[in-house]
């Protein structure tokens, strides 16, 4: 596998005109009284070598590689995820992931089922059940993922449905809403962990993306550019790889691709069809006949999957996502060929990536975003159920309390996006001063507040702290247990004064009083902000 090479400094485009006004560019976060001190907890096991975090201030860091496993895997990683990868052995943790099948969903799968069922469903079938309010359906797909990611076992597989939740963005809201949950089923749950030229088939024949970049309006004698061009830009090759003329010869193949408003079904119509022979890059096609239109563009669509340029920015997609905002070009370059070589198999990119050195090594290097911060939250308290005040027929932000609403707050709310590329996935979005503060009200709300929604344990039985612990002690222990990183000993004593001085022994009562202000703390902080 490739080596590091930390010369590279290509930042994957965030497509100006498509990004929002208002996340500006800022710095990391850190911890008052930072300084170069050796950790507090020398003792973790199979200790990676201490690494400096630029996106923390220089923050000085020293973990595990099963924690650097945990969270960069997991939607919400915990101290006991850790530990299981410890036990399994790093690579067989990594191949059960994988095969996704063989592990038992079933309590994130029946709360999904028993609450918010619209998420999986056909969009007929939605609207049948919900006397014609279909758009319901992307509304239970929003709030499902964060019950799914709370409480999942299949934490790599619920990773890749969000990540290339992103790169074959269906909004959850708006106007392909109703279709979003559908699609969510159809596409992105189906191929998460199979071929991407299995997802890309899927995907651009679902009504859910049809609709989304307007290919039902797509017609010989008034085409419509959105598909066509995405589809080039965003979904695969990506800029600089075609023209304006591949643009438009991409639209004008798609044309008649639409669905039936009767059954909400994909459909071909032919009549709308555009006939006469298309170049794309190196892609042709005779397209003679209005009833070619089908084989034209599954022929299309598997050109695009297998091209080289497509590997690399698939590769650079899931790079970015799993080890650094700027993976090198050398690790892109060898995950394409696993992609080329594998006949464009996620699973066998994902294996070769997670067992890379340049991942192993990327301590420091990814920064959470804020539905991921929410969720380790909820999960980190060790919630039992789903207890909603309201049914996905009624009152749907009701059934996880204030969740979605913290979530909106945070600008991250699942599949609500509001351009057609997707959430980012860069630090600099997510550590602007807007959304750091967003950030701090959400820790502040989920330690003081919390939700009977999500019915929790008390914080001293989540982590473990009981009466007769020194300060010490219990600061080490919630650190670490929070965040899976050993803190230098000035970060740990910022924690410690939270408890009382180092020595002072614990009673109940101060663990009631001051175990939540320290949390909140830990929760602010770049250790826990840090992926």
């Amino acid at each position: 596998m490739a080596s590091i090479d930390h010369t590279e400094q290509y930042l994957p485009e965030l497509h100006p005109r498509r990004d929002l006004i208002g996340l500006g560019v800022g710095g990391g976060l850190a911890l008052a009284g930072l300084a170069s001190a050796a950790p507090a907890l020398a003792s973790v096991p199979s200790a990676l070598p201490a690494v400096t975090s630029t996106l923390s201030n220089n923050l000085n860091l020293q973990s595990s590689l099963a924690w650097h496993l945990a969270r960069r895997v997991c939607p919400a990683p915990t101290n006991g995820i850790a530990n299981e990868i410890t036990k399994q052995g790093y690579n067989a943790w990594i191949e059960r992931q994988l095969y996704p099948s063989r592990i038992d969903d079933s309590r994130a799968d029946k709360l999904v089922k028993k609450h918010l069922s619209w998420a999986g469903k056909t969009t007929r079938t939605v609207d049948k059940e919900s006397h014609g309010e279909s758009w319901r359906a992307g509304k239970a797909l929003s709030i499902s993922r964060t019950i799914r990611q709370i409480y999942t076992k299949r934490y790599l597989y619920e990773s890749m449905v969000d990540t290339m939740g992103d790169h074959l963005y269906v909004g959850a809201d708006g106007k392909a809403g109703s279709f979003a949950g559908w699609y969510d089923a159809a596409v992105l749950r189906k191929y998460a962990l199979g071929k991407f030229s299995d997802m890309l088939k899927a995907a651009m024949h679902h009504p859910g993306m049809l609709i989304y970049l307007d290919n039902q309006l797509n017609s010989a004698d008034n085409p419509n550019e959105n598909l066509g061009r995405e589809l080039l830009e965003l979904h695969t090759v990506g800029s600089g790889n075609y023209t304006e003329d591949d643009v438009r010869n991409s639209a004008l193949l798609l044309t008649g691709h639409g669905l039936d408003w009767k059954t909400y079904k994909y459909r071909y119509n032919a009549w709308d069809h555009y006939v006469g022979p298309v170049r794309i890059m190196g892609f042709t096609h005779a397209n003679a006949t209005r009833d070619a239109g089908p084989d034209a563009f599954n022929r299309y669509l598997w050109y695009l999957a297998h091209h080289p340029a497509t590997a690399r920015k698939v590769c650079r997609r899931l790079a970015v996502r799993f080890v650094s905002d700027t993976p090198s070009d050398a690790l892109v370059d060898a995950l394409a060929q696993v992609y080329l070589k594998n006949d464009t198999s996620l699973r066998a990119v994902l294996r070769a990536l997670l067992r890379s050195a340049e991942f192993k090594s990327s301590v420091g290097a990814k920064w959470r975003r804020p539905q991921e911060l929410m969720a380790t939250m909820i999960k980190q308290q060790k919630p039992s159920a789903i207890k909603p005040r309201s049914t996905q027929g009624k009152d749907l932000w009701a059934i996880t309390g204030t969740v979605q609403w913290l979530l909106y707050t945070c600008g991250h709310q699942p599949r609500m996006w509001d351009t057609v590329n997707g959430y980012p996935d860069q630090a600099k979005v997510w550590t602007s001063t807007q959304a750091m503060l967003a950030n701090f009200d959400t820790a502040f709300a989920r330690v003081f507040w919390g939700d009977k929604e999500v019915p929790v344990k008390s914080w001293a039985a989540a982590l473990g702290i009981k009466p007769g612990m020194t300060a010490q002690t219990a600061a080490a222990r919630t650190a670490y247990k929070l965040t899976g990183y050993s803190w230098t000993a000035a970060d740990l004593a910022v924690l410690v004064a939270k408890f009382g001085s180092p020595g002072h022994v614990l009673t109940k009562k101060q663990i009631k009083d001051r175990l939540p202000v320290a949390v909140h703390l830990v929760f602010c902080s770049p250790y826990f902000g840090l992926r």
